[in-house]
């Protein structure tokens, strides 16, 4: 199997398993009054609703009224949401996607540098 091959299949089982493996921490909000369940939300936080009819949303939040929270065309009265949690990417997670990015590069650039090397060597020798 070719060498870029190789590389290719690396980048893919990297990314497979950067993805496989991200989590996010979610922190309940838990509160009693409508009003007072999305006071920790500001816009542009990420959100998982669930509403007392068991639905659930997840969605960046873009806008917040006294009667309701609105989002990627996702609008939710607050007197119907059970549970509000805001969900945040953990630094351990960004660490780990980091670590595996640069570790997929580094292989990539020694790959393709062995790649030329031996394509100097074949022809050196053939040149004889």
């Amino acid at each position: 199997m070719p060498l870029s091959k190789c590389m290719a299949m690396l980048v893919l089982i990297a990314f497979s398993v950067t993805v496989s493996c991200t989590t996010s921490q979610v922190h309940p909000l838990h509160t009693t009054l409508p009003q007072e369940k999305v006071q920790d939300i500001k816009i542009g936080d990420t959100v998982k609703v669930r509403t007392y009819d068991g639905q659930t949303h997840k969605f960046k939040v873009e806008k917040i009224t006294k009667d309701r929270i609105e989002g990627e065309g996702i609008t939710v009265a607050l007197v119907d949401i059970d549970r509000v949690d805001k969900v945040r990417i953990t630094g351990r997670t960004v660490a780990i996607v980091l670590v595996v990015i640069a570790a997929v590069a580094a292989l990539i650039f020694l790959g393709s540098n062995s790649e030329v090397k031996s394509s100097q060597r074949y022809e050196g020798s053939s040149a004889k």
